[in-house]
């Protein structure tokens, strides 16, 4: 299972803004240079975290973005949900009334897909953007 681009930058670029913008906001040309991230994908992505007030905008030559709240308080799954992703690894949409096999019927392995879904959910619920600056530093 892949998670979507926008997603994975999304985070990505978080987490360099909780690494580095400690004390100041955090420009998105160095988060691209640093991370070597697309600067027109990351200005798409980030506009979608200010609507959903992840991060705030700053005017001015020290202009940039700053979090809008702790890392050890923002949610990967906020993050992920910021940008419109939904991870999915059934083939059917939830609540739709067509299965994984085109028809109302369920395909043989939708329950445990589902279940990984879930697992997946809670774990990028419980985890934060603290939590992947700690994962970066053990593995440093």
């Amino acid at each position: 299972m892949k998670l979507a681009a926008k997603a994975r930058i999304a985070v990505t670029g978080m987490a360099d803004m909780a690494a580095f913008g400690a004390d100041a906001p955090v420009p998105l040309s160095a988060v691209a240079e640093r991370q070597r991230l697309s600067l027109a994908f990351l200005e798409q992505i980030f506009a979608k975290l200010r609507r959903a007030g992840l991060v705030e905008s700053r005017r001015g030559a020290a202009g940039g973005y700053v979090l809008t709240r702790p890392a050890s308080e923002v949610s990967l799954a906020e993050i992920v949900a910021a940008v419109e992703e939904e991870v999915r690894s059934t083939a059917c949409q939830p609540g739709g009334d067509l299965g994984c096999t085109g028809t109302s019927a369920r395909c043989l392995t939708h329950k445990m897909w589902s279940e990984l879904d879930d697992h997946i959910d809670t774990w990028l619920r419980t985890r934060t953007l603290a939590d992947v600056s700690a994962l970066e530093a053990a593995d440093a």
